[in-house]
Parts: structure tokens; sequence; C-alpha cells
């Protein structure tokens, strides 16, 4: 059933509909907005990579073969293939790459990076000049901390603040 309006016909439970959705959204039956993210602190040491920038990529896997495959790369094998892995993976769901590059000293707020949702895997490489893996699991659930160092970077779990008990009452 349509009612007239002035201007344009509407249905009769559009209204209703309407607020309904409101009500739900502002009770919590609905979760609007709220995505998954990754919070990364990076700490860059002044002497890092022996003095020179740092190329840093933060990248979500949701294919599981080539999560397989990109665990097992170094950091250099993930520099030279990274592009050709991205042609290879046009779905914009199979991988997703974020990178930044840094100078040594360097301050860098925290990243937060939003996601569609939890990925497979997700790793972090940084290209140093210096030989080694340079490339670390994280985990998206909580808070982690990477630190870039003179020769290699670290990763770390961030400490969480612990919340005070709620004081006990008597009866």
């Amino acid at each position: 059933m349509l009612a007239q309006t002035r201007h344009r016909k509407v249905r009769a439970g559009a209204p209703a509909v309407a607020a309904l959705g409101v009500v739900l959204t502002f009770t919590g039956c609905i979760k609007v907005g709220i995505r998954p993210h990754a919070t990364v602190a990076v700490n860059i040491a002044p002497d890092a990579n022996q003095n020179q920038p740092v190329a840093f990529d933060f990248i979500e896997i949701n294919d599981k073969d080539l999560a397989k495959e990109v665990s097992k790369m170094t950091a250099a094998d993930w520099f030279q293939k990274r592009s050709q892995i991205q042609e290879d993976f046009p779905k914009s769901n199979s991988i997703s790459v974020r990178s930044w590059e840094w100078i040594p000293g360097q301050v860098v707020p925290d990243i937060t990076i939003p996601m569609r949702k939890a990925p497979r895997s997700t790793l972090v490489f940084a290209n140093y000049s210096t030989p080694g893996p340079h490339r670390a699991a994280i985990d998206t659930s909580k808070p982690e901390s990477v630190a870039l160092g003179r020769d290699d970077m670290t990763v770390e779990k961030l400490a969480q603040p612990k919340l005070p008990k709620p004081p006990k009452f008597k009866k």
C-alpha cells in the first residue's frame, strides 16, 4: 500500500522499518562500523639498517596457498617478487599490501590498519641491507610492537594495561 505525500510516494511501512533500524542500532543489537583492525607501534633505532632507510610492508593474506608460500620468503625475496605476486593474485581479497619507508631515528605514530575481515595470515617484512629473513608474523588480535634495529627487526606484543578490579562491596 502506498501513501501519497506532498512530493513523493512512500510505502506505508517504510517509516516503521526505519525507526526499528535506528532502535536496533542504538541498543547494540546491530553493530555498525565495527571492523577488525591491527595496531602496530613502530620504533626505529637511530642506526636502523646501518643508517639507511628501511622499507616496511604489512601484508594481509587470505589465500591459503599464497600464505604458505609468502611465509617462507625472506624480505629480499618478498621485495623482489612483490609486484609479480600482486599481479598473479589480482583479487583484492587474496592479498593486501601496505608499504612505508622510514629513515633511522624517525618517530612514527602508532599505526592502525583497518581490515575487511581477520586475514588467514598477516606478515611484516623489513628490507634490510644485511642478510637474514627480516620477516615476522603479526597477531592482529592484539597490538604489536615492531622495533627496527641496526641489523634486524623484532616483533613483540604490546603490554596491555591491566584494569583495576572493581571493589567488592559487602552486602
